[in-house]
C-alpha cells in the first residue's frame, strides 16, 4: 500500500461524485474508509470533496491515523461526529449537494441532514458510491489475497495433522485459528467446522460434537492479511470415504469446475451460477439454494454476486470472486467446494489452490489416522 494508490482511489471516487453531481461524499462504512485512506480502525468517518478528504475521528484512534493515513487530513473531534462533519463541510462554501452512503442507519441520515441544514447544505443518498469501485481489484490487493490463500493452506495443514478421532469441532477450530494467529494474521471471519450430519447446515457453528470413525468434514475458513481475506471451503471424508458420499464430492467438484471455465471478462454472473447448478440437477442431487460465489476483498461477501436471480450483472476482469457450489442431505453431511477465483480477459485463475500440503479440490479424503 503506498499513497499513490490512496491518490488513484480518491481520482476515480471524485470522478464518480462529479458524474452524480455531488459536491462530496460521507463515508462511513468501516472497508470503505479503510480503502480511501489505510485507516483500519473503527468509529471514523471520512469527507470527500472535489480537493480534500479528511478523516474524522477522536482520541482513541488518532495516533493509529497518523500511523496508517495517506492522502488525508485527520481530525481529532471533540464533539458528536455530525457536527464535527458540519463544521467540515463548512469550512468549503462550495458544497451545496453532499452525498451520504446508503449504508447509513435513517438515525444517522436524519442527524447528518439536520446538522448541516443551517450552512444551507442538501443530503442525499447514494449507493454503492466506493463498493463499485473495489470490485476491480488492483494488482496490490490480488497479491494480498494470493498470500493470505498461501497462508491459510499451511495452517490448515498442520491443524489437519493433529486431527485424532474423538477431536470435537471446536477443538479443531481453535487449532485452525491459532496457526493463523502464530502467524501473524488472523481469520477473516467466524470458521465453519463441521462434522457429520452438521455439514448440512450452511452456516453451522462449532460445537462440542466430536469427529467419529468414517465420519466427514467441512471447513469453511479463511485468513486476513492487510484487511483483505481468502475464503475456502474443503470437504472431507475421515479415513474413509462411502460411495455416496464419493458421488456427491465428484458432482460438487464438477459442478464447481463447471462454473470456472465459464469465467471471463463480460460473462453475465448468472451464466457461472447456472453451470454449476446444471451439474448438480442432472446428477439427481438436490441444487443448493445458495448463490454459486460472490466478491471478496476488504469483506467476505462484497459485489459481484454469482446468483440465478441477477440477470444483469456481467463480471470484469480484475475482480476476485468465489465459486462454491454444494450438496446438502440433511442428517447424512454436507459437502461445498470453494476457491477464490481471479476473472481475466480471456478466463480466470484459481487463486487458491495449493499443492504443496496435498489439500486442493482434488482430495475427497483425508490421510487414515497414524496413530
Amino acid at each position: 500500500m503506498d499513497k499513490k494508490l490512496i491518490q488513484n482511489r480518491l481520482r476515480r471516487l471524485r470522478n464518480y461524485l462529479r458524474d452524480k453531481k455531488v459536491d462530496g461524499l460521507v463515508v462511513t462504512k468501516v472497508e470503505n474508509v479503510r480503502y480511501l485512506t489505510n485507516f483500519s480502525g473503527h468509529d471514523s468517518w471520512v469527507l470527500v470533496t472535489a480537493k480534500r478528504c479528511v478523516l474524522i475521528t477522536d482520541s482513541r484512534y488518532t495516533e493509529q491515523a497518523q500511523g496508517e493515513c495517506f492522502g488525508c487530513r485527520i481530525i481529532e473531534r471533540k464533539q458528536a461526529i455530525t457536527k464535527a462533519l458540519a463544521e467540515e463541510a463548512g469550512r468549503e462554501k462550495k458544497i451545496r449537494r453532499l452525498a451520504v452512503e446508503k449504508t447509513v442507519s435513517v438515525d444517522t441520515f436524519a442527524k447528518i441532514r439536520q446538522a448541516l441544514r443551517p450552512a444551507g447544505v442538501s443530503v442525499v443518498c447514494v449507493e454503492n458510491a466506493v463498493e463499485q469501485l473495489r470490485m476491480v481489484k488492483e494488482e496490490w490487493e490480488i497479491q494480498m489475497i494470493r498470500r493470505a490463500a498461501r497462508l491459510a493452506w499451511e495452517c490448515l495443514n498442520v491443524a489437519l495433522a493433529s486431527l485424532k478421532t474423538g477431536m470435537t469441532e471446536q477443538e479443531l477450530t481453535g487449532r485452525l485459528e491459532y496457526e493463523m494467529r502464530m502467524r501473524g494474521v488472523r481469520p477473516g471471519f467466524d470458521t465453519i467446522t463441521a462434522f457429520g450430519p452438521n455439514g448440512s447446515r450452511n452456516h453451522h457453528q462449532p460445537t462440542g460434537r466430536k469427529l467419529r470413525a468414517r465420519d466427514t468434514i467441512l471447513i469453511d475458513f479463511g485468513a486476513s492479511i492487510n484487511g483483505y481475506t481468502c475464503d475456502l471451503t474443503r470437504s472431507f471424508g475421515w479415513q474413509t470415504a462411502s460411495k455416496d458420499y464419493q458421488k456427491a464430492w465428484q458432482t460438487v467438484r464438477q459442478a464447481q469446475q463447471a462454473a470456472i471455465e465459464k469465467i471471463r471478462d463480460g460473462l453475465l454472473a448468472c451464466e457461472a451460477d447456472a453451470a454449476a447448478r446444471q451439474v448438480i440437477e442432472q446428477s439427481g442431487f438436490p441444487v443448493y439454494g445458495h448463490g454459486t460465489g460472490h466478491g471478496l476483498g476488504l469483506e467476505v461477501h462484497e459485489m459481484p454476486y454469482l446468483s440465478m436471480l441477477d440477470k444483469k450483472t456481467r463480471l470484469k476482469a480484475g475482480q476476485v470472486i468465489t465459486i462454491e457450489p454444494g450438496i446438502y442431505l440433511p442428517g447424512r453431511f454436507g459437502i461445498r467446494l470453494e476457491d477464490d477465483v481471479l476473472v481475466t480477459k480471456t478466463g480466470a485463475e484459481v487463486l487458491t489452490v495449493d499443492r504443496r500440503f496435498g489439500f486442493s479440490s482434488d482430495s475427497v479424503q483425508i490421510r487414515k489416522e497414524t496413530s
